[in-house]
C-alpha cells in the first residue's frame, strides 16, 4: 500500500480539471442601487415563491431579481431561516422575529423576542417543520406556529460554557458549546451525544433534497452523513487548498455536487462521489473578491455568493462558459474563431492564442524492497601506541599515547536479506494552466476571422494574414474592410479601405495575388454567394451581382439599394432566395424586377450583425437567424439573456457558439449542454399600492378619489433581467392584451372611473412558456354623494318635504312658493337619481358631447313626473284658496 507526501512545484488556484480550455462557469453580478445599503451579508435565503432574503449589516435585503428593499430590523441581522411553509425568519442584534406583511399590507420584520429579556445577538437559527430555534451565547429560544409561541429552551451554564453554535444533521438540532463541544437537542434539554465528541463544527450543509448533510469541523475534518447511515469522514482531492485558504462555510447545488467556501481562496466545486474538483471560482475566474461571506443555492442550481462588493451569482448548469478571465487578454474583444481545438480570439489590440501549460509536481513515497543484507562484522580491536607530539618546531612536549584501531580478519557466511521501506519520488502531472498569448506579427485591431479549409483566415486594420501557430503570415498588408473566401470562384477576396477588391489564391503554402476585374472594384461592406453561384457585394447605395461559371465571371450587374446606408449593409442566401439588411429593415430580391422591395414577414431588427456564413438579428426580444432549422438545433432561445451581443460564431466541433457581449465577455454557449430546461418560479402580485398606502389585493375596492393604482407584479428569475416578459389586459378599460415586454410587471393607472375591472396578467420565460396568473378584480366606487343611493335618498327626503308643504292649510303666498321650491328640487333629484343609476349600469365610452345628449334624453324621459308634480302643486293650491 503506497503512502503519499506531496509537495507542489506550482501553488496556484485550487486544482485544475484537466479538461482542455473548458472555460469557466457564468457569472451575473449584482448590487443594490442604493449607496445607503451596506453590502455586509452573513447569511442568505430564499422563500417558496422564490424571492431572496440577504442577512445584512443593515436589517434584511429582499431581492426578487429586479427590485432591491430593505426591511430594517433594529440593528444588524446574522442568521436566516425558512420553515417547512415557507415563512422566513430572521435573527440579530436586536433579538429574532417574523418577515410578514404588517397592518399595512407592507412586508417587514415583526420582532418575536421583545417579550423576552435579554435577548441580544441571535447568530444561528434552524428550523425543523414548522418549529424554529434561534441560538444567542447565554440561550436557546423556540419559536412554534399555530399560533405563534415563543420560549426559551435552554441557557448556557459555566461548566459548558457560552454556546458557540446551532446545527442541524438529519432531524436533530446540535448545540456546540465552547468547553464541552457538541450536545443534542433531546425534547427540551441539552444532552451529550458521542458523535464527534469533543470537537467543533463550522458547518453542516443539508443537501438539496435533505437526505445528505456535509460537517466540516475546525480542525480541518469533512463528513458526511446519508439517510440512514453512519457519519463518515469525507476527503475531497484538494484538501490543501481549503486548508491553505480557511474552510468557512458550504452549499449542497445538487445530491452530488457541493460548494465550499473559504476565506481567502473563493470556493470550489467538488463532486461528492468521486472527490474531484469540478471548479475553482475566485478573483481569476471573475469573482470580484476571495473572501466569501455567505454561500447559498436557490430553486434554479445558482449558487449566490455574498462578498465584500456585493452579491454573485454562479451558475455551474447553465449552457455557458465564460473564456475572457483567461490571463493574457487583453483590448476590445471583437471575432472569435477556434480551429483545430485552438481558440483564437481577435481584439482591438491584435490576435491571441489560448494555449495551455502543463503543471507538474514532486510526489514522494514509500514502497517494500527486498534488501541484501551483509552478516554481522567483528569489532575493531583498538590498540595503543606512543606518538612524539613536539608542538611549534617539537620542542618541549611530552609524548602522548596514540590510539590506533586494527582491523579484525573477515567474517565469512552467506548475506542475510530482509524487507524495507525505501523512500523514492516521481513526478506527476498535477493541471493545466491556461493563458492568452499574443499572435506575433499582427499590431492592430483584428476584426474578422474566418475558417478556409484547415487555414485560419484573420483581417482588420493590420491587412490580412493566415494564422500559423502562434505566428502571423502576411498576405496583404492593406487595411481589410471586409474578408471572405469564393469557394465557386477558389479566391480570397479582400475589400480594402481604398473602395477597392483585391484577391488571391492559394499555392502552395501561401497565399499569391490574384486577377480581380479593376472595373467592379468597389466599395464592399460585406460578400456571400447564393446557389446560383452568384457573387453578390454589397455597399452602401447598391449591390453587384457577379455570375460565375467554373470559376470565371461571366455577368455583372448593378442593383440600386432603397437607401444609403449609413450602417453596414450585409445580405445572405437563403435557399432560392436572397435577402439584404439595411438602415434597420429587411429587404428581399425580386429577379422579375430586378430590385430590392421591403419585406415584412420578417421584424425590423434592433441589432444584426453576420458571420460565418449565418445572418443574426434581435428583434427585441430574442436573437434569430433567417434558417430556423439552425435556429432551432442550436436552441437559440438561451441567446435572449444577452441583448447587447457583439459577434457570434458557430464552434468548429457540435452545436455550439462563440458570443461576445458589449461587456468584453467571451462565452461558449453549448447547446448539447441546454437540453434541460429550467422549473420556473411562480408569478405572483406582489403589491397594489395607490398614492397614500399598498392595498390588500383581497376584495380590492377603492374609492374614485384614490384610484390612481399600481399593480407590481413578479415571476424571480435571476439569470438576467431579459429572461422574463410580462403582458396584461385590464378588461373594462383596454381591448386587448398589451405588447410583451420585460417592464410591463408594473402597471400604472393615474386614474379609474367608477366601475368594475378585471386585471389580466401573464408571463413568457426564454422558451416560450406562459404562466397565468388568476384573474384579479377591482371595483372603483364613486364618492358617496355621487352614488344612486345618495341620490335616492335626496329625492325621498325632498318628496316628503313636498307632501308636507301640499298638506299644509295656509293662506299666505309664502309656503307656496316654499312648496313650488321644493318640488322643483324634488324633480331635479330625481333627474340626477335616474342618471346615476343609469350611468352606473350602462358603461358607456363616448365624448362629452354624446353625453350630454344622452344627460338630455334622461331628462326628456323625467319630464312627465315634473308636470304630474306642477299640476298636484296647481290643484293643491286651489282647494286652499277657492
Amino acid at each position: 500500500m503506497l503512502r503519499f507526501a506531496v509537495t507542489l512545484v506550482f501553488v496556484g488556484s485550487a486544482a485544475w480539471s484537466g479538461l482542455a480550455q473548458s472555460g469557466h462557469y457564468f457569472l451575473t453580478h449584482f448590487k443594490p442601487g442604493s449607496d445607503e445599503i451596506n453590502y455586509l451579508s452573513f447569511d442568505i435565503q430564499q422563500d417558496n415563491q422564490g424571492i431572496l432574503y440577504f442577512a445584512n449589516r443593515s436589517g434584511v435585503l429582499q431581492f426578487d431579481g429586479r427590485t432591491w428593499k430593505q426591511l430594517e430590523a433594529k440593528g444588524s441581522v446574522y442568521t436566516l431561516t425558512c420553515n417547512s411553509s415557507g415563512e422566513m425568519y430572521a435573527g440579530g442584534s436586536s433579538g429574532f422575529g417574523k418577515i410578514a406583511l404588517n397592518e399595512q399590507n407592507q412586508v417587514a420584520y415583526q420582532s418575536l423576542s421583545d417579550s423576552i429579556p435579554n435577548v441580544r445577538n441571535v447568530f444561528a437559527s434552524v428550523s425543523l417543520g414548522q418549529d424554529v430555534y434561534f441560538l444567542t451565547e447565554s440561550g436557546l429560544y423556540k419559536v412554534s406556529s399555530n399560533p405563534v409561541r415563543t420560549s426559551l429552551i435552554s441557557a448556557s451554564d459555566q461548566q459548558a460554557g457560552p454556546y458557540t453554535g446551532m446545527y442541524l444533521v438529519g432531524e436533530t438540532v446540535y448545540v456546540d458549546t465552547e468547553n464541552e463541544g457538541l450536545k443534542k437537542l433531546s425534547g427540551s434539554a441539552l444532552v451529550s451525544t458521542d458523535i464527534l465528541e469533543g470537537r467543533h463544527l463550522v458547518f453542516s450543509e443539508p443537501s438539496t433534497d435533505g437526505k445528505s448533510f456535509l460537517l466540516a469541523t475546525d480542525d480541518n475534518h469533512f463528513y458526511l452523513k446519508h439517510e440512514g447511515d453512519a457519519l463518515k469522514e469525507f476527503h475531497p482531492k484538494d484538501i490543501d487548498y481549503l486548508l491553505g485558504n480557511v474552510i468557512a462555510n458550504a452549499t449542497w447545488i445538487n445530491e452530488r455536487t457541493v460548494a465550499v467556501g473559504t476565506l481567502r481562496g473563493g470556493l470550489i466545486y467538488v463532486d461528492i462521489e468521486t472527490t474531484e474538483t469540478l471548479e475553482t471560482t475566485n478573483y481569476f475566474t471573475g469573482l470580484p473578491d476571495n473572501e466569501i461571506f455567505a454561500l447559498q443555492t436557490d430553486h434554479h442550481f445558482g449558487v449566490w455568493i455574498a462578498h465584500e462588493y456585493g452579491f454573485t451569482r454562479a451558475a455551474p448548469f447553465l449552457p455557458f462558459r465564460t473564456y475572457n478571465h483567461y490571463p493574457g487578454l487583453s483590448g476590445n474583444l471583437l471575432c472569435v474563431q477556434s480551429l483545430n481545438g485552438v481558440l483564437y480570439v481577435g481584439t482591438s489590440l491584435g490576435l491571441f492564442s489560448l494555449t495551455s501549460q502543463e503543471i507538474y509536481g514532486i510526489e514522494s513515497y514509500e514502497v517494500l524492497q527486498t534488501i541484501a543484507e551483509a552478516a554481522q562484522e567483528a569489532q575493531p580491536v583498538v590498540a595503543e601506541r606512543k606518538k612524539s607530539r613536539r608542538g611549534f618546531l617539537g620542542l618541549g612536549k611530552k609524548k602522548a599515547v596514540e590510539k590506533v584501531e586494527e582491523a579484525p580478519p573477515p567474517v565469512k557466511g552467506p548475506a542475510k536479506k530482509r524487507r524495507a521501506k525505501v523512500q523514492k519520488s516521481r513526478k506527476v502531472l498535477r493541471g493545466v494552466e491556461h493563458s492568452f498569448t499574443q499572435v506575433l506579427g499582427v499590431a492592430g485591431k483584428v476584426d474578422q476571422l474566418i475558417r478556409v479549409g484547415n487555414h485560419l483566415i484573420g483581417g482588420g486594420v493590420s491587412g490580412v494574414f493566415e494564422v500559423q501557430d502562434l505566428v502571423a503570415v502576411p498576405i496583404s498588408t492593406q487595411p481589410a474592410r471586409a474578408v471572405y473566401y469564393s469557394d465557386n470562384l477558389r479566391q480570397l477576396l479582400v475589400s480594402t479601405y481604398d473602395d477597392e477588391i483585391v484577391s488571391f489564391k492559394s499555392k502552395g503554402t501561401g497565399w499569391v495575388s490574384s486577377e480581380f476585374p479593376d472595373s467592379l472594384s468597389t466599395y464592399a461592406d460585406y460578400f456571400f454567394e447564393d446557389r446560383a453561384e452568384n457573387l453578390w457585394i454589397c455597399g452602401r447605395d447598391r449591390v453587384v451581382r457577379l455570375g460565375v461559371e467554373e470559376g470565371e465571371f461571366v455577368d455583372a450587374e448593378e442593383i440600386a439599394l432603397p437607401y444609403t446606408s449609413v450602417d453596414k449593409t450585409v445580405g445572405l442566401s437563403y435557399g432560392q432566395e436572397v435577402y439584404i439588411t439595411q438602415n434597420g429593415e429587411f429587404f428581399h430580391y425580386l429577379g422579375y424586377k430586378n430590385a430590392f422591395v421591403k419585406y415584412d414577414s420578417l421584424p425590423g431588427p434592433k441589432k444584426f450583425f453576420a458571420s460565418s456564413g449565418a445572418f443574426w438579428f434581435y428583434d427585441g426580444h430574442r436573437w434569430r437567424t433567417v434558417d430556423h432549422r439552425k435556429q432551432g438545433d442550436l436552441k437559440t432561445e438561451w441567446l435572449a439573456i444577452f441583448p447587447d451581443i457583439r459577434f457570434l460564431a458557430p464552434d468548429e466541433i457540435g452545436k455550439s457558439l462563440w458570443v461576445i457581449t458589449s461587456n468584453n465577455e467571451l462565452y461558449k454557449f453549448s447547446s448539447e449542454f441546454a437540453a434541460a430546461v429550467p422549473e420556473r418560479n411562480p408569478l405572483f402580485l406582489k403589491e397594489v399600492r395607490n398614492q397614500q398606502a399598498r392595498l390588500s389585493p383581497k376584495a380590492l375596492k377603492v374609492d374614485e378619489r384614490e384610484s390612481a393604482l399600481t399593480f407590481e407584479f413578479i415571476q424571480p428569475e435571476y439569470v438576467s433581467f431579459q429572461a422574463v416578459e410580462y403582458h396584461y389586459w385590464v378588461k373594462g378599460l383596454q381591448k386587448t392584451w398589451s405588447e410583451w415586454s420585460t417592464y410591463n410587471n408594473i402597471i400604472n393607472f393615474p386614474f379609474l372611473p367608477p366601475g368594475t375591472y378585471s386585471v389580466m396578467v401573464e408571463s413568457r420565460d426564454l422558451f416560450g412558456r406562459i404562466t397565468k396568473l388568476e384573474t384579479i378584480d377591482v371595483n372603483v366606487v364613486p364618492p358617496y354623494w355621487k352614488r344612486p343611493s345618495f341620490f335616492a335618498l335626496e329625492f325621498i327626503v325632498f318628496s316628503l318635504l313636498v307632501l308636507l308643504s301640499l298638506r299644509l292649510n295656509v293662506s299666505t303666498t309664502r309656503f307656496r312658493f316654499l312648496s313650488q321650491f321644493l318640488s322643483t328640487l324634488t324633480v331635479i333629484m330625481l333627474i340626477q337619481f335616474v342618471q346615476t343609476v343609469a350611468t352606473s349600469t350602462l358603461t358607456i365610452r363616448s365624448t362629452p358631447v354624446a353625453e350630454f345628449f344622452v344627460q338630455v334624453s334622461i331628462a326628456l324621459l323625467v319630464l312627465p313626473a315634473e308636470n304630474f308634480l306642477r299640476k298636484r302643486m296647481i290643484r293643491a293650491a286651489e282647494r286652499s284658496h277657492p
